[in-house]
């Protein structure tokens, strides 16, 4: 009888038994604790590149976050303490001799970090100018008169001695900063040598972009590098409806701009999120794409297709990325690889496991330009990456750790 007694109790706790085991097997990622993360430096690392030859600039000063002022080395290559600056959205401005400005917005997270390769365009050639003064002209890429050339004009007696004089268009991702609100820019240029001072007022003569009878003035704004804004001079261009140009005074060389009433407005759009693994022995890798424009609606025929193309290049924002319509957009991804996994002891559900991925979405950006009052609308298409770094958790049945 007490036999049958041990039976039946048997019978009874078996199935509880094996229940636990099963619970135990199956724990939830929920129910272990993720690893701390490993110390150690995390680095943001970043690249100046010549946009015409493709090569690394050395000694180009980059300015991070408005205060940090690095210079790279000689392959072009610039890095920040990812534990100093802590987690956000960064700006980043770089200037080097003979070279056009560079901007780009750099992302840290705790696992990530991200900015774009900064392409600097060189300045243009100069062009010895002496006391009897002299010209310098470029045929401008925006200018709603197909060949019509922006021109800078020295009067006689403005140079005591011979200058090296150079005269640069800035389109697109070249135009430094951004407009003041409901401003655009149109037109920017680089005067060299810049922080020159000319004996007498020279004079600039702008290929104008678009057409409008009702805009007989635009104001003449200068940009401030080291405040990264556009301050307005105070003097204005007058415009000839006739010629398509607008004309102005300028004494000191430096970067300038007209000013037209305006706004650039884009939002996220549609897209096709793909992850992709990462290399867990690298720290960084690079993806490049080329960014696209299009207009299904069409384009006034009042406003130069180059100029709208250029100032959605300049203004797009999202990603921290402006992008070339022309040029693939290069993205350096920094992240933190080569840490071990989390081993768990005997008997346990699983172990974290280091996985450093990234997701990438193509998507197709709705775009608004407004030009004085004349609206058109577009789409951009371009790569947006958001990290997906991190541990995960990998079920053990065998109760073995790894």
């Amino acid at each position: 009888m007490k036999t049958n007694i041990r039976i039946s109790l048997l019978l009874v706790l078996l199935p509880a038994f094996f229940l636990l085991l099963l619970t135990g097997g199956c724990k939830k990622a929920s129910d272990t604790t993720p690893p701390e993360q490993p110390g150690g430096d995390f680095l943001l690392k970043g690249s100046v590149v010549n946009a015409v030859t493709l090569k690394g600039i050395a000694n180009a000063r980059v300015y991070f976050a408005g205060t940090t002022i690095l210079t790279t080395d000689a392959n072009g290559r610039y890095q920040v303490s990812c534990n100093t600056t802590g987690s956000g959205s960064f700006d980043v401005r770089v200037m080097a001799d003979g070279f056009g400005f560079g901007f780009a917005t750099a992302t840290i997270e705790k696992n990530a970090a991200m900015v774009n390769t900064i392409m600097l365009n060189p300045l243009a050639e100069p062009v010895l100018i002496g006391s009897a003064g002299g010209a310098v002209m470029v045929t401008d890429p925006e200018g709603i008169v197909t060949g019509s050339k922006t021109t800078l004009s020295i009067p006689a007696g403005a140079f005591s001695g011979n200058v090296n004089v150079t005269l640069t268009r800035f389109t697109g991702i070249e135009v430094p900063g951004y407009a003041p609100a409901n401003m655009l820019n149109l037109c920017a240029v680089n005067l060299g040598p810049t922080g020159m001072v000319a004996g007498k007022a020279a004079e600039l003569r702008f290929a104008m972009p678009f057409a409008d009878q009702s805009v007989n003035s635009l104001p003449l704004m200068r940009y401030d590098f080291e405040g990264n804004n556009w301050v307005n001079t105070g003097t204005v261009a007058q415009v000839d409806h006739t010629t398509k140009v607008a004309t102005v005074q300028v004494n000191e060389f430096g970067t300038y701009s007209l000013a037209v009433a305006g706004s650039f407005s884009e939002s996220n759009g549609s897209g096709s999120p793909v992850t992709v693994a990462l290399d867990p022995a690298l720290s960084n890798v690079d993806f490049s794409y080329l960014a696209k424009n299009e207009y299904p609606d069409g384009t006034p025929q009042s406003v130069s297709l180059s100029y709208l193309k250029n100032i959605a290049s300049q203004n797009t924002r999202i990603n921290g990325a402006r992008v070339s319509f022309n040029n693939v957009t290069t993205f350096t991804l920094n992240y933190i690889g080569a840490k071990p996994d989390s081993l768990a002891p005997a008997g346990s559900a699983g172990f974290y496991r280091w996985v450093p991925r990234v997701i990438v979405s193509a998507q197709a950006m709705p775009m608004t330009t407004t030009i004085n009052g004349l609206t058109t609308n577009g789409i951009i298409r371009k790569d947006v990456y958001s990290p997906a770094i991190g541990y995960q958790f990998v079920h053990d049945q065998g109760g073995g750790g790894k």
